[in-house]
């Protein structure tokens, strides 16, 4: 039986950077959920920056590729996490904007993709939410998570308000009520149901309390 993985991914993301592509927007999504983000190079014109695109595809746990924008650059990245997909079964997924790009070119049409239309959590096609449903979702400690915290009462926005958590606590060494607040700021949770998140995440034991200190730091290495 394989071994299941208990550390949060490592995310290879290609995206445009230039044109009328929202990069600030798109990459919010990406640094409120727990992932390592390793994003794809502007400007690929050697065979040096091929080998570290390759590289950097090859050592993430699976790619994540932007086609609202057809890009050249990303059409590579995409080819190459092909290629490396044959190798070594790596996955890769393909989201699409549906209001920017009504389709993807025929070579690839035929490849299942994740569509949406907002960057955010508050619609079903918002991009935060296919990023969580369909790919976030599979994730060892996020299963659990979603375990613990039902989908009834608020549950959609408690489980958004863990997973930020962790992402903080990904790029933090702790997090301090005041940052439990910025967290929550949009959900309209009010402070028993931030406590519930804190709870649950005790409970598994993913977070605990600073000794002497009203903050909170990561109790396994999620992100090692």
């Amino acid at each position: 039986m394989a071994k299941v993985r208990t550390r949060l991914p490592n995310v290879f993301v290609g995206h445009p950077f230039a044109g009328r592509f929202p990069v600030k927007k798109f990459r919010k999504i990406l640094k409120e959920l727990p992932f390592n983000v390793i994003y794809g190079n502007t400007d690929l014109q050697t065979k040096h920056l091929l080998q570290i695109m390759k590289s950097n595809i090859g050592k993430s746990d699976f790619s994540i590729f932007d086609l609202s924008n057809w890009n050249s650059n990303v059409a590579l990245e995409l080819g190459l996490a092909e290629g490396l997909k044959k190798a070594s079964a790596k996955k890769y997924y393909i989201v699409l904007n549906t209001r920017r790009s009504a389709d993807v070119p025929s070579d690839i049409r035929g490849i299942q993709r994740l569509e949406y239309t907002s960057y955010d959590f508050k619609a079903e096609a918002g991009l935060g939410d296919q990023l969580v449903k369909y790919i976030l979702g599979r994730e060892y400690w996020v299963k659990r998570i979603w375990k613990a915290i039902p989908e009834a009462d608020k549950g959609a926005k408690k489980r958004v308000m863990a997973l930020r958590i962790l992402a903080h606590l990904r790029d933090h060494e702790k997090l301090t009520l005041d940052n439990i607040k910025t967290i929550a700021r949009g959900t309209r949770l009010r402070d028993i149901d931030r406590n519930e998140v804190m709870s649950r995440l005790r409970e598994l034991k993913l977070i605990r309390k600073i000794k002497n200190a009203s903050a909170y730091k990561l109790s396994r290495k999620l992100f090692r």
